[in-house]
């Protein structure tokens, strides 16, 4: 995010904190005004993680005051300390004009050197302390021509948000296996100074990596922390949103010549902060910038709209003055109460609940050496990142990590033209999958299609979800009887099975479904042979129903059993099988010209030979059919066509 100037001049500062000590002959004509930042009349500080493993807490101390001259002659600043460390940078002392005032902040700022080919120097510095922390800060400001500073102490504390400590807009659960948030306390800008920038960063092998294994390095969606999804840090109600600025074209940026900045419709104007949100709770309001063009949902672009710590507010994306995909948060001082507006000069520390840390620098010797031990992570409550770059798990489960974790699973992936908000997800056990699946349907996602495989010894359940309501039910049968008990209730009761897949475990079949709520007819019949199960196909059509979603499975002896989910519908449908990917192509080709879209995949081997089958209906509008190796790349193409207007209907796993 872009700073503004320290040099802005500050008003209405707090008389109760003007509070001026002689250092000097003459001194006192400088009063040292702290106005940020301050609760409950107490200097705060942030909290930070440790610099390094086993290292002691530390704490960020970053002032915003007013130096004041009430003399009749300038008065030149040379040097500013806090808690006796240097704070300032002043290449040239900072001359106070009689009657006038100065900012100063100290912060991880740029001054601009008046040679263009020196470099920039930091013209402040933020404070680090460590634990256990003082009780006071004392500030000391220096003038040219005077022996002894003018000192200042005020009271000192850590600092809490309003409503108690804040939620990491990331997520864990969100991560594929070696991944992690990444940050640093340590934000350029006054301010911004207390703001993390945060994207994603995994383990390849040889490094940490925030580009996904595989992936196309001049595009966005090849980023890991590009479309995952961001949630609320508190509770609080909107103040104003931003979802349809365009995203950059290029990657990385180039030129305002090459891409002039783009244009929101729905203002007609750039924005720096991209697509966003601000949230107001308590005083404070946070803003989350640069996300994900139309990721917002509808509801909460109304500004008053209630949001909920926790819930789903957007995904990552790269709009904005970005330079990659990223979120930025920061939280201010709201200007004045209700005015739903945070102050530009009112930076305010951020703590969470509930984070762990680790510096990125001592991550990649440990993963290098494959002992990465989870203890090494330091849990932090009430906490922000550590000030060296860092990575962050939001979760007070021991960090995984396993060097010999493989991604490499063939997925065919189906889309079509859609503008809904999608979350895909990947979870290693049935438990953990139930367990992202009521996190979502609690936030307003319903899951439509699931997909199965093995892979690192582990049954991996894939769901691909849809902003909107009406989530059904999700069953996992062991039996065929058992299921079809349940979907007879389930169809009683007014859902309608709508994806279906199956597994082995040990010698015991399940059969999973997903069910939504329904009306109308509907079928779903097992059969033994391709051909008996294009047959039934053919009985259905007659009787008002239509394919939605088939599976197949081997039974031994040389046989397989198909079954097929059946809806209502009077649309032409088609179903075509290949024993090749070229064959199978060349038709979805043939047949999305002539005005069908393929609506499910599924692949098999019989007699040494891979077949593929699809399901089609009648349809218009963009589609893609796509197979690419790993989870990450299907995410990363997934991320590819929704720029392009479509999204996700089938993803099947080849085993």
């Amino acid at each position: 995010m872009k700073t503004q100037s320290s040099s802005f001049l500050l008003r209405a500062l707090p008389a109760a904190l003007a509070l001026c000590v002689a250092g000097g002959a003459n001194a006192q004509a400088l009063s040292i005004d702290v106005v940020n930042p301050i609760k409950d009349g107490k200097v705060v500080f942030e909290a930070i993680g440790p610099a390094q493993v086993g290292g002691a807490k530390q704490g960020r101390v970053s002032l915003r005051m007013a130096l004041r001259n009430n003399d009749t002659v300038p008065l030149k600043v040379t040097k500013v300390e806090i808690l006796d460390q240097l704070a300032s940078n002043y290449l040239t002392p900072a001359e106070i004009a009689p009657g006038t005032q100065i900012a100063f902040q100290n912060c991880n700022c740029d001054y601009d050197n008046p040679d263009p080919d020196a470099p920039k120097v930091p013209s402040s510095f933020p404070i680090i302390i460590s634990a256990p922390y003082p009780t006071t800060v004392k500030v000391a400001v220096y003038l040219q021509g005077y022996r002894n500073p003018v000192i200042k102490n005020l009271p000192l504390s850590t600092s809490t948000n309003d409503n108690g400590p804040l939620r990491y807009p990331g997520r864990a659960s969100d991560l594929r296996p070696n991944e992690a948030w990444q940050t640093s306390s340590n934000h350029v800008g006054g301010s911004q100074a207390f703001g993390l920038d945060t994207s994603v960063t995994g383990w390849d092998g040889d490094s940490w990596d925030s580009k996904r294994p595989g992936a196309d390095s001049t595009k966005p969606e090849g980023q890991r922390a590009y479309g995952l999804p961001l949630y609320a840090m508190a509770d609080g109600i909107v103040c104003e949103a931003l979802n349809d600025l365009p995203e950059w074209k290029n990657y990385p940026r180039v030129s305002k010549e090459i891409e002039p900045e783009p244009i929101a419709p729905s203002t007609g104007q750039y924005s720096a902060g991209g697509n966003f949100l601000k949230i107001k709770s308590g005083n404070e309001v946070a803003l989350y910038a640069h996300m994900q063009p139309g990721s917002i949902p509808a509801e909460l672009l109304v500004p008053g709209a209630t949001i909920t710590q926790g819930q789903y507010l957007g995904k990552v994306g790269y709009t904005g003055q970005s330079s990659g995909p990223h979120v930025h948060v920061h939280v201010s001082q709201e200007t004045s109460p209700g005015s739903c507006e945070g102050n530009s000069v009112r930076p305010r520390p951020m703590t969470f609940a509930q984070i762990q840390s680790i510096t990125r620098t001592e991550a990649h010797a440990m993963a290098s050496a494959n002992n990465m031990d989870p203890t090494d992570w330091t849990q932090l409550s009430n906490h922000s990142a550590p000030h060296p770059y860092s990575m962050i798990y939001p979760s007070s489960a021991a960090y995984p990590f396993d060097v010999a974790e493989k991604d490499e699973k063939t997925f065919i992936g189906v889309w079509r033209a859609s503008n809904e908000i999608e979350v895909r997800v990947n979870k290693p056990s049935w438990t953990s999958f139930t367990q992202k699946r009521a996190e979502l349907v609690a936030d307003g996602f319903r899951l439509e299609n699931i997909d199965t495989y093995v892979e690192n010894g582990d049954r991996h359940f894939v769901g691909v979800y849809k902003r909107g309501t009406g989530a059904g039910a999700l069953y996992n049968a062991d039996s065929w009887d058992n299921f079809t008990a349940v979907w007879k209730e389930l169809s009683d009761d007014g859902q309608r099975l709508v994806d279906l897949t199956t597994y082995l475990s040990g010698s015991t079949r399940h059969y999973v479904g997903v069910f939504r709520p329904g009306t109308g007819n509907a079928g779903l019949w097992s059969h033994t042979g391709f051909s008996a199960f294009a047959n039934q196909r053919e009985i259905a059509k007659d009787l008002g129903l239509r394919l939605i979603d088939m599976e197949s499975f081997d039974i031994g002896n040389g046989q397989r059993q198909y079954v097929g989910v059946y809806r209502a519908g009077t649309d032409a449908t088609a179903l075509w099988r290949s024993t090749s990917w070229s064959g199978f192509t060349a038709k979805w080709d043939e047949l999305s010209d002539d005005g069908y879209r393929l609506i499910d995949v599924d692949t098999y081997v019989e007699a040494g030979v891979r077949n593929y089958v699809g399901v089609y209906r009648a349809g218009s509008g963009g589609h893609a059919l796509e197979a690419v190796k790993s989870w990450q790349s299907l995410f990363q193409s997934s991320e590819k066509y929704a720029i392009k207007g479509l999204r996700l209907v089938d993803v099947q796993a080849i085993e």
